[in-house]
């Protein structure tokens, strides 16, 4: 009877469907660990957009330390405001000497900001190009992946009928 049955066919073949299902299940963790990946070109645009950040607000700075200095008035409490009204105003060639040095500076700034501006939009560019190849990429994957397990499920559900229909026909002939 237990022959007619074929339930321990049946049985050994579980450890195969087990093996197969985590072929798949391997296929999909792959886009798993491709998120850490893209949390990592999230992070380093967020750095990049934080380095340029920062060099425009050093350049407003010393854009605005240069106003001060040839105009000589200060907008915001400062060190340097407080001891000039202390010591009194520094003399014209310090003036043009800080001039010319924050002039320098400005342009340095000026210059490094269009650098920072210039790498994020690359950084972008090529960013944005591989994300779009990886979703091309993971449609296909996906739907190959998501066809292989529906007719491994077919496959093993058409085995699962004929195990019933055998036992039906055991127990029938009973």
């Amino acid at each position: 009877m237990g022959e007619t049955l074929q339930i321990q066919v049946y049985a050994a073949s579980v450890d195969d469907i087990l093996e197969e299902e985590e072929h798949y299940a391997d296929q999909l963790k792959e886009y798993l660990f491709y998120t850490e990946a893209l949390r990592a070109v999230c992070r380093k645009h967020e750095l990049t957009q934080f380095e340029l950040e920062m060099a425009a607000q050093d350049l407003a700075s010393k854009k605005q330390q240069k106003e001060e200095l040839v105009t000589g008035t200060v907008r915001t409490f400062s060190l340097k405001g407080m001891t000039s009204k202390l010591f009194g105003q520094e003399t014209a060639e310090q003036r043009e000497a800080k001039l010319q040095v924050l002039e320098q500076q400005i342009e340095e700034g000026e210059e490094a900001v269009k650098e920072k501006n210039t790498e994020s939009d690359e950084f972008v560019k090529t960013a944005w190009i591989d994300i779009e190849h990886f979703k091309d990429q993971k449609d296909r994957d996906l739907k190959e992946a998501l066809i292989s397990y529906a007719i491994m499920q077919i496959s093993r559900c058409k085995k699962g009928i004929q195990v019933w229909t055998n036992a039906k026909e055991c127990f029938n002939k009973m």
